[in-house]
């Protein structure tokens, strides 16, 4: 017959093999990468909110004025719900590149930033005065400051 010794010997306690260090693999959290991902977000549903009140808007407008005018406010009306229903896909594409630490999220929410300042600034011209307008300016700037910080920079590879 063919026996086979199963037995396993123990090595001694003075010869164990010394432990490699452990490396982590999940990433290290950051609070400003999340307060980022939560300013991105917040402006994303607020976009999106905007372009459908705006669709609204544009719809009762039509009917209200009547004509070649409430068409042409109309389709004006409906083009800023298309750009702030853009915005907010784009800002919610940052937030999910943010998550993931991609380089491009930080150039992409820079640049996110400096579209909603520049819409707000048209939307100040063209509409008569609100200070809610001013909270698009608060917005951009609060995001544009969040993203100057070192962590935030170094956490998207921009240092």
């Amino acid at each position: 017959m063919n026996a086979v010794q199963t037995a396993t010997v123990a090595p001694p306690a003075s010869a164990a093999a010394p432990t490699a260090p452990v490396i982590a693999t999940t990433p290290v959290r950051m609070p400003m990468l999340a307060v980022l991902r939560a300013l991105l977000l917040t402006q994303a549903v607020l976009t999106l909110a905007l372009a459908i009140f705006l669709s609204l808007l544009a719809a009762g407008l039509r009917d209200v004025l009547g004509g070649d005018a409430g068409r042409a406010a109309e389709v004006t009306l409906r083009f800023a719900a298309g750009a702030a229903f853009l915005f907010s896909i784009f800002a919610a594409i940052a937030s999910r590149g943010t998550r993931r630490r991609r380089a491009w999220a930080w150039t992409m929410a820079a640049v996110l930033q400096l579209v909603l300042a520049i819409g707000t600034g048209i939307a100040v011209m063209t509409a008569e005065w609100h200070p809610v307008f001013l909270a698009g300016f608060a917005m951009a700037a609060a995001v544009m400051l969040v993203l100057c910080t070192a962590s935030v920079r170094r956490a998207l590879a921009q240092l």
